[in-house]
């Protein structure tokens, strides 16, 4: 099922309705850019022409998008330089070179973070995203599409709010245990792309609800759909090669194999003209199938061999594994056992390994590296050792000589020992500074007990925890107050701010999370588990108002005043360290998910708590029932503000 759309929303220009129109503007554009002056008006022309063609060139997209990435080098441009990156990208993802794709977001990514651009941040995870997807590595694309729900939400970007739904859709999508959660995902998708009047985010979004439909022999609302998306794409010039292989497939479910044969071979003749390879080996898987439904075996090996070839070349997991199913189907029908054998055996491989391969891959990097790096560090203490042996060796042979021919210079000598191991004596202390240093880097980074496994084990097993307290806070009306203070005002005063929430929670018994922008996070209960978490969560939250309060009231010099909300949730997580490189410890599940709600439900200044933190603090804690609120699922939570301490009114 590795076969749905991925959207990409384009970053530099908002993409124009129709095909006459892309061409219009592009050949405008190229009017006027050979007039241009060297500066960052001529960079952003250069970028607006690389988007308007990376769908139907993109060869010439990867032209006008390295112009402007070595002039943007030129003139010192970070954003124009994070930008072109990301159009390079863009146009090897439309070619299928996924390994240059990877290369130039992820440098695009790092420069967007090194900027605080938060809509390049939004846009590159949704991409990075959809790369990990298409090599069947649905965990870590699942993160990267979240982070960029997060940061669209934040933005109130509906663009890419849909551009994400979808993307989170097609994840959930690859499992018919979850093809409910893909249907309200594409719902909702649709529902925004056609209030934004985006012609790619509904074609993209309808061709992936047909998907669903066709999934569960919903034919008619499949085909309605995908016509919905086809015209969508018609319309915006874009790549329309994926929604007709939809069509043919869901025409051959139906039997009409004539009309399935069409709707593939325009399919095919759509990929090859824009050297799309993916949606070309996906076009042929489907046309094969359709030959062998209709009994032209011959036809049908020809198009399944020609698939698996450019699914190969591509390293397409999910159409190697559809070519290799036809095939060993195709040679079975001739009876030819031994390659019918062969090529099952070639599918059931693949199909074992397409959701694990690339977890398996990491882990081997992540003790790789750790092994590598703890070698090294052997090898240089050897070398270390050596090099004082060596000396001692040599000092000795001086000191012998020189009693032997003068014994005025023994003093010397005896000087020149007592200096080298006052020496000694500073370098080892400078090196238990430094190791004690890096002990300190780690725990700053990861709780204790991680930490010691991490240096033990070389990688982290994640761990479920049935009772943790997670507590979400975040400024309001945070970004209305940043476009009006400068960047390094504002950095000050959120480390002023987090820097007591840090001491806050410490006191508490709380582990800090992460912070992402004005959102602070933080639990009880791990990684070490206790049955106080609830209530310290609460007294820390309580803490956090009242300093925020106080803040406001007895404002220090050069401290933006701020509201909080904070919002609790109790119940299982799963924690762990994710990433090879910048270690960071996090945490996952429905747990999380509510107290980021309970938080986005709260008001100024006041602690939010959900029922299930509720049934646990309410003999200590005087709480205010205010309601319900409707999760996502259709599940209601009841909500409860936190007033006081009953000890401590």
């Amino acid at each position: 099922m590795r076969k749905h759309w991925i959207f990409f929303a384009i970053l530099s220009v908002v993409a124009p309705a129709t095909s006459w129109a892309q061409n219009a503007r592009a050949d405008s554009l190229k009017a006027v850019i050979a007039d241009m002056g060297e500066d960052t008006v001529k960079v952003e022309v250069l970028l607006e022409l690389s988007s308007a063609v990376f769908r139907s060139d993109p060869d010439t997209a990867i032209v006008y998008a390295n112009q402007a990435m070595e002039l943007s080098k030129r003139l010192s441009y970070p954003k124009g330089l994070g930008y072109a990156l990301k159009n390079m990208g863009l146009a090897h993802y439309v070619k299928g070179d996924f390994v240059e794709v990877l290369n130039y977001w992820h440098q695009s990514l790092e420069i967007f973070e090194s900027i605080n651009d938060q809509l390049g941040i939004s846009n590159l995870n949704n991409n990075i995203g959809a790369v990990h997807f298409n090599y069947g590595d649905d965990p870590k694309a699942l993160e990267y599409y979240l982070e960029s729900l997060r940061a669209a939400e934040r933005l109130g970007d509906k663009l890419r709010v849909a551009t994400a739904l979808m993307n989170i859709g097609a994840v959930y999508f690859n499992k018919p245990s979850t093809h409910d959660k893909a249907l309200d995902y594409y719902r909702r998708a649709v529902a925004i792309s056609e209030e934004t009047g985006d012609l790619d985010a509904i074609g993209t979004a309808a061709v992936n609800l047909g998907e669903v439909y066709m999934a569960r022999a919903d034919y008619p609302s499949a085909l309605a759909n995908f016509r919905k998306a086809l015209d969508a794409m018609e319309q915006s010039g874009g790549n329309a090669s994926f929604v007709l292989t939809n069509i043919g497939k869901a025409y051959a479910a139906q039997g009409d194999l004539g009309q399935a044969i069409k709707f593939h071979k325009d399919a095919i003749q759509i990929a090859e003209r824009k050297n799309a390879r993916q949606q070309l080996a996906q076009a042929l898987v489907g046309l094969a199938d359709a030959y062998r439904q209709q009994g032209t075996t011959s036809l049908a090996l020809e198009n399944y061999r020609r698939a698996e070839t450019i699914a190969r070349e591509v390293g397409l997991n999910g159409e190697l594994k559809d070519a290799y199913q036809g095939l060993a189907r195709s040679y079975a029908e001739l009876s030819d056992y031994n390659n019918a054998f062969k090529y099952q055996t070639l599918f059931g491989q693949i199909r074992d390994t397409l959701y694990n391969i690339e977890s398996d891959k990491r882990m081997a990097n992540i003790q790789f590296q750790f092994d590598l790096e703890k070698k090294e560090a052997e090898i240089e203490l050897l070398r270390k050792e050596q090099d004082l042996s060596e000396a001692a060796i040599q000092r000795a042979n001086i000191l012998r000589n020189f009693l032997f021919a003068v014994a005025a210079f023994l003093a010397i000598i005896l000087a020149g020992i007592f200096y080298q191991y006052r020496y000694a004596q500073k370098s080892n202390k400078i090196i238990s500074e430094e190791r004690n240093r890096a002990e300190h880097i780690l725990l700053n980074i990861l709780p204790a007990e991680t930490a010691e496994e991490l240096k033990a084990n070389g990688f982290v097993e994640a761990k479920r925890s049935d009772m943790v307290t997670v507590l979400f806070t975040d400024f309001k009306e945070f970004t209305k107050i940043a476009e009006s203070n400068s960047p390094e005002h504002l950095v000050k005063s959120i480390d002023y701010y987090f820097t007591h929430f840090d001491e806050i929670i410490t006191r508490n018994g709380l582990e800090k999370i992460k912070t992402i922008g004005d959102a602070y996070m933080c639990a009880g209960g791990l990684p070490a588990p206790n049955n106080s978490n609830p209530k310290d969560a609460v007294r820390a939250a309580l803490e956090m108002a009242d300093f925020v309060r106080s803040v406001r009231e007895n404002r220090p010099e050069g401290i933006l005043p701020f509201d909080i909300r904070l919002g609790i949730n109790t119940g299982p997580v799963v924690a762990g360290v994710v990433g090879i490189k910048k270690f960071q410890y996090d945490i996952w599940g429905a747990t999380v998910n509510l107290a980021a709600r309970m938080e986005s439900s709260s008001a100024a200044g006041r602690v939010n708590i959900s029922e299930n933190t509720f049934e646990l603090v309410k003999d200590e804690f005087e709480c205010e029932y205010r309601g319900e609120i409707e999760a996502k699922n259709g599940d209601h939570f009841k909500m409860y503000f936190v007033k006081h301490n009953r000890k401590n009114p």
